[in-house]
């Protein structure tokens, strides 16, 4: 039983870092101290510690793979950018019937986050269904 004012969320934190850290010093070769501050100095982090993104379900991998875009991307992604990044691949992810990873390998494989960021402005403005929409059919559209 957890105790009072302490969530699951809460709860999970401790062990979602350590993962995080674990993939950070296998991935980026990172001593411990590093990983920390890169993984603690993200947008990333910051969402991992809202609770209506969930972004604390997705794998270790995954976030990592979040965590390497917005550090890629010349550490200028903002923060709108990455929860529209997180809510179209959870929404994606029960639209599609698929497991979060394996939506987080076909959004990389077909460049969805691309077009997602390039498209932000638009889409993030329009209602679920019609976002749901356009990324299928973009899947669609880059499989052919």
């Amino acid at each position: 039983m957890l105790s009072q004012g302490v969530n699951i969320e809460t709860a999970i934190m401790p062990f979602k870092v350590q993962q995080l850290v674990e993939v950070l010093m296998e991935k980026k070769q990172f001593g411990f101290e590093d990983a920390f501050h890169y993984l603690y100095t993200s947008d990333c982090y910051q969402l991992l510690l809202q609770e209506d993104t969930k972004l604390w379900y997705m794998s270790a991998l995954g976030i990592f793979e979040l965590l390497e875009e917005e550090k890629n991307a010349g550490k200028t992604a903002n923060r709108k950018l990455l929860l529209f990044y997180a809510f179209c691949l959870e929404k994606y992810k029960d639209f599609s019937n698929l497991l979060a990873e394996e939506v987080l390998l076909l959004f990389r494989k077909y460049s969805v986050f691309d077009y997602l960021r390039d498209g932000f402005e638009v889409l993030h403005t329009q209602g679920e269904n019609y976002i749901l929409s356009e990324i299928d059919l973009f899947i669609k559209t880059q499989k052919k």
